[in-house]
């Protein structure tokens, strides 16, 4: 699989946002941007813009509400949550299987 495909499947950009609330992404591209190279060749693969203080107080504030509604969910609610996730990631595992190797 091309890192092209793996990317596309994923979703994954040649420059991302630094960070999400879940429902929305930063929106800091001022602040610089961390680039992953690839181990084969030193080949750039894709970046990440550094997040701003803003951004990560905007995120802290979201984690905070979200955990206060979070924790009000039933247990059963919640594994079917987390089972769902895990479906998910299943549907991926293969891109995210060659994405890591």
């Amino acid at each position: 699989m091309t890192k092209d495909k793996i990317f596309a499947a994923l979703k994954i950009q040649q420059q991302n946002m630094g960070c999400t609330t879940g429902l929305t992404w930063g929106t800091t591209t001022d602040r610089g941007e961390l680039c992953s190279d690839s181990p084969i060749d030193g080949a750039p693969l894709a970046g990440v813009f550094k997040a701003s203080e803003d951004d990560y107080e905007r995120v802290l504030a979201c984690a905070r509400e979200a955990f206060a509604h979070w924790r009000q969910v039933p247990a059963p609610q919640r594994g079917e949550i987390v089972r769902q996730i895990g479906l998910k990631l299943r549907e991926y595992k293969n891109a995210l299987g060659h994405l890591v190797t």
